[in-house]
């Protein structure tokens, strides 16, 4: 039988977007996922995958991790293939009852997912999420995506191959607070664009390559504007519907690529203002998105903390302003360089995003447990 994405068969998890043209979900977002409970011998998975090229790198496409039964290591993963394919997810020989999660570990900007349909040999039965008391969001750049963060320290390319968001500090903390999570990351945004609104990036050894404006204040109150932007969109973007995930808390962890851009634009003291401003104006987003409840954490780290200080006169000005106190900020701990090494591209590995996983779950602990200010 053939079990379509509007079914309501199917249970999804993070940041979706639904397309009513084809009928099918984008699932780009790292971690996001579907699931669904059955009885059967075979299932197998229609949906399209669609390659992003970076300038340096070769076509990236999504990497999928099938997980059976809560199992936390996956049962099989999945190297997705540009176009619209087919998959398998699970065959054996009788018929067997299981529920199956399909995770995407790959990151937005690096590949995206659309799911047309599941076949499956058997026929699904009722199934009810497991219910978790706690429920986060993780709003970030490459280090929350897990970027390069199963690659060696030399390799000379990324590849999705080897980009684990299912190990990224984001799951880590989840994992150790027993809670519900979903992430909403790309790989080089900033928080902000500068305060020029014609100025473009340029790549040192490629300085006819322009890449387009992209920041997260232009970005967070939509389900998938990014995807939506690359396949020809200009206005009318689908918003995201925040009453589907209510988090307790909202960790925030920008500012690396926007210190970046001052390092080789410069700036100085006007940008790093404009930052701060900003940075002031999204905490406010995010309380008009999320409501009083989650508490919201300001991290940095550990690539670089040249914003840092901004940051906390950024939140300091918020609280003037609102008088909030569910509010804090965080420095992750440093790159070890001798005890973690790095992943690809200078960026945070496995090591490493356990370690800020502990750090990020022990700071999060007491305003879970209290509610309030701890």
């Amino acid at each position: 039988m053939d079990i379509s994405v509007s079914s309501g068969v199917l249970s999804f998890f993070g940041r979706t977007l639904y397309d009513r043209g084809p009928d099918a979900v984008c699932l780009n977002w790292t971690a996001s996922s579907f699931a669904l409970r059955f009885f059967g011998d075979r299932l197998e998975m229609d949906a399209t995958a669609l390659a992003d090229t970076f300038p340096g790198e070769g076509d990236s496409l999504p990497w999928l991790a099938v997980l059976t039964d809560g199992q936390k290591e996956p049962a099989r993963l999945i190297a997705m293939e540009k176009g619209r394919k087919t998959y398998l997810l699970f065959s054996s020989r009788q018929p067997q009852e299981h529920t199956l999660r399909v995770v995407k570990r790959s990151e937005n900007s690096k590949g995206r997912v659309c799911l047309h349909k599941l076949t499956l040999s058997g026929e699904p039965r009722a199934y009810a999420p497991p219910e978790t008391r706690i429920k986060l969001e993780f709003v970030g750049d490459s280090i929350t995506c897990g970027f390069g963060n199963a690659m060696e320290a030399d390799a000379p390319a990324f590849t999705t191959a080897l980009e684990d968001g299912l190990a990224a500090y984001p799951a880590v903390a989840a994992e150790l607070l027993g809670a519900q999570y979903q992430s909403v990351c790309i790989s080089g945004i900033p928080l902000c664009n500068p305060s020029d609104p014609k100025y473009r990036l340029l790549l040192p050894d490629m300085p006819e390559t322009q890449l387009p404006p992209l920041s997260m204040e232009t970005q967070y109150a939509y389900a998938d504007r990014y995807h939506q932007e690359i396949m020809g969109m200009t206005d009318g973007f689908t918003p995201w519907d925040f009453a589907r995930f209510k988090p307790d808390a909202v960790v925030v962890n920008l500012g690396t690529n926007d210190a970046f851009r001052m390092s080789v634009a410069g700036g100085g003291l006007s940008e790093e203002l404009h930052f701060q401003k900003r940075y002031t104006a999204f905490l406010h987003t995010l309380r008009r998105c999320n409501g009083p409840a989650p508490v919201l954490a300001c991290t940095l780290g550990p690539m670089n903390y040249f914003l840092y200080n901004a940051i906390e006169k950024a939140v300091s000005l918020y609280q003037e302003e609102t008088g909030d106190q569910r509010v804090f900020c965080m420095k992750f701990g440093a790159i070890n360089s001798w005890g973690e090494g790095f992943g690809g591209l200078g960026h945070p590995n496995l090591k490493t995003h356990e370690r800020m996983g502990r750090e990020l779950a022990d700071a999060l602990r007491p305003w879970l447990a209290t509610g309030g200010k701890p």
